[in-house]
């Protein structure tokens, strides 16, 4: 690297400025410059000044874009939005506030960037737009993260790939508490696949059932699979769509008796013998109906 090292990054990032400016921008100097930028955000890297590395990036994204090759910017804005989110992260860890979201908000723009230069259905843009949902809920931006895993959605075709990553939709939208969206899509899950193995099935269909009781929809807008499954449930009906053990299965039927009469007690009997049937998500829809109920029995007490 030509710049000088024991000079500050200000300096040193002006000074491949200052060099780009001078013949014009020929290719060859673009490609020199490139070089000297992504050095200096190793050197950024190496010092743990994320945020100075994301802005050098940056600026080697600019110089692949002046010549041209728009597979190398893509490459360098990822480069920089991951260093961003290493910033925001650094913040997180240290207890600092950060309001503006200055360190997030570019890390999503880099990521955005990168996006365009990749074709729309290009399964690389599904990595992207995946890289960035985890991020955003590994920052507790839980919320946020769900529309970029819905445009992924949009995006795959691959069937068992598309499952798990509705699968994981669903259990972002649980953790948000937006139970009316996460009841949609467990229906659009079950009904939209013909070949779903047992354990998920499974899965889907239990949290199907917490959501309902939750969620409480008329009788009008409940699928005619959604209205199946209790059917069948409460009525004993051996179903491929309702592969519980037995054990699970009386567990389900208490409850839904229990949330349909009202009794509390009855709820809280049952939870702790349905936890260990339960994954994280659904642990917290049944704290979510004892909340309900216990609330409901305060106000008409």
């Amino acid at each position: 690297m030509s710049t000088d090292l024991n000079a500050s990054f200000d300096e040193q990032y002006v000074n491949i400025n200052t060099k780009l400016k001078k013949r014009f921008m020929r290719k060859p100097n673009v490609s020199e410059a490139t070089n000297e930028f992504i050095g200096l955000a190793i050197q950024c890297e190496h010092s743990e000044q994320p945020s100075f590395a994301g802005q050098t990036y940056i600026g080697a994204a600019k110089c692949e874009a002046l010549a041209g090759n728009h597979l190398g910017e893509a490459e360098q804005y990822l480069a920089a939005a991951r260093q961003f989110i290493k910033a925001e992260a650094k913040i997180l860890a240290l207890k600092f506030d950060s309001p503006d979201r200055e360190n997030l908000e570019a890390a999503i723009g880099c990521y955005l960037q990168a996006l365009s230069k990749y074709p729309d259905k290009s399964p690389i843009r599904t990595s992207i737009l995946m890289e960035l949902a985890n991020n955003l809920v590994s920052l507790n931006h839980k919320l946020e993260a769900v529309t970029y895993y819905e445009e992924a959605l949009e995006i795959i075709d691959e069937s068992t790939m598309k499952l798990m990553y509705m699968r994981n939709l669903l259990n972002l939208l649980i953790d948000c508490g937006k139970y009316d969206n996460a009841l949609q899509l467990a229906n659009t899950i079950f009904d939209s696949n013909k070949n779903i193995p047992d354990g998920i099935l499974t899965e889907i269909q239990v949290s199907r059932v917490l959501l309902t009781l939750l969620v409480k929809p008329d009788d009008e807008s409940k699928t005619e699979s959604l209205k199946a499954l209790f059917d069948d449930l409460m009525n004993d009906v051996e179903s491929e769509a309702i592969p519980f053990n037995i054990n699970l299965k009386l567990k389900l039927q208490s409850i839904i008796i229990s949330c349909t009469v009202g009794d509390l007690q009855s709820l809280i009997s049952v939870a702790p013998d349905t936890k260990p049937y339960l994954t994280t998500q659904q642990t917290e829809l049944l704290q979510a109906l004892y909340s309900e109920e216990k609330d409901d029995n305060f106000v008409h007490s």
